[in-house]
């Protein structure tokens, strides 16, 4: 029995094997550092999307030839380490044959997409040259002036140091905005998620053709986190044991018609056991009213963290997988310090995070107060 096959059947197959197609490069990597004791035996090209090797090189006079085949483009970098640390070059590996120079600099010629990732760089890098030297002239200035700048000095370094950092994130932003159509925004994406914002990169994230690349997985798992943690967002549950090894979900407390505040700490947090005494002092002034929290602990050791919650008089309720920062809790609400906190309303939706010390008390005061 002979099975039909029909022209979108092949036509789909091919364009599946069209897409895994392996593409040639060449990588020429230039040693000139040799005279300053940078002798690598073998260079790696590593694909820093992929965390893996693609190819290695031994020196020939100064030189290394990297030269094979792959699915292109992709993120590589050269280095001198089959890890991928002691990064010498990073840039986007495709057809176009690619030079490496490494002399007082590093320099990566050979196609326009990397001329592009190179001028956003320099001037990101350039930012960080002249932020140094702001430093270097306000520590001369302070023993000038036995320790105390004058204010017109302080202003005016403060005034530089705000435009140096404008002049960065504007290269960063622009960068990644004229480059959609390539893979420098995955690039830069990954190596500064944390200060482009949230909500600038779930919008430019949204037709990025190549937001599936494995580099963006984490600034999407920080996105999703700061939308759990918005105001005006519902509580996403989670359920976690608590000090007698009972399964406690959020919602149990959450949600019920009061206010609730979701702890994050740890016995082995400073930061955390200085902030407890005022954090239990809100507790025993409010609780009467209906305020409630819930502590989340991210210990690994059940006796610390029993401990700790005896030695600080947390009385109220204590939930922890015991799996520090992989605990269910800190990956759904994208927890990467504490303390921490959410303040969930009488209705199940988020009202606020991040508040503490005085943030948290002026909060309490004009709900209760």
């Amino acid at each position: 029995m002979h099975r039909k096959i029909s022209l979108v059947t092949v036509f789909s197959f091919w364009g599946c094997i069209s897409l895994m197609a392996q593409t040639g490069y060449q990588v020429t990597f230039v040693n000139k550092q040799e005279a300053n004791g940078f002798k690598p035996e073998k260079v790696y090209l590593f694909s820093i999307e992929d965390r893996a090797v693609l190819d290695s090189a031994a020196c020939e006079n100064g030189t290394y030839v990297l030269k094979g085949t792959a699915t292109l483009p992709k993120l590589a970098s050269i280095c001198g380490t089959a890890t991928g640390y002691n990064v010498v070059a990073a840039f986007v590996l495709d057809e176009t044959p690619l030079q490496v120079v490494l002399d007082r600099g590093v320099k990566v010629e050979g196609s326009d997409v990397n001329a592009r990732m190179a001028a956003i760089t320099d001037a990101i890098n350039q930012g960080g040259v002249d932020q140094r030297r702001i430093q270097q002239e306000a520590t001369t200035l302070a023993e000038k002036y036995g320790g105390q700048l004058p204010d017109s000095i302080g202003k005016r370094l403060d005034k530089e140091w705000e435009d140096v950092s404008a002049r960065q994130m504007h290269a960063l932003r622009q960068g990644i905005l004229d480059n959609k159509d390539n893979l420098i925004p995955a690039y830069f994406i990954f190596n500064y998620d944390d200060v482009l914002g949230m909500d600038f990169l779930d919008t430019y994230l949204r037709d990025y053709p190549y937001k599936q690349n494995a580099l963006l997985k984490s600034t999407f798992h920080k996105l999703e986190g700061a939308k759990r943690k918005a105001a005006g967002a519902a509580f996403t549950d989670f359920a976690l044991a608590d000090m007698q090894g009972v399964s406690r979900k959020l919602s149990d407390y959450a949600g019920k018609g009061h206010y609730v505040l979701v702890d994050f700490w740890a016995s082995w947090c400073g930061p955390c056991r200085q902030e407890m005494p005022l954090v239990k002092s809100l507790y025993e002034k409010y609780h009467p009213k209906g305020f409630e929290i819930v502590g989340v602990s991210f210990d690994t050791n059940k006796e610390d963290w029993t401990k700790a919650v005896e030695q600080m008089g947390m009385t109220w309720p204590q939930l922890s997988d015991l799996k520090a920062w992989k605990s269910e809790a800190a990956q759904l609400y994208d927890v990467r310090a504490i303390p921490a906190t959410l303040l969930i309303g009488p209705d199940g939706k988020i009202v606020a995070s991040g508040l503490r010390g005085a943030q948290l008390q002026k909060k309490l005061e004009d709900i209760y107060e």
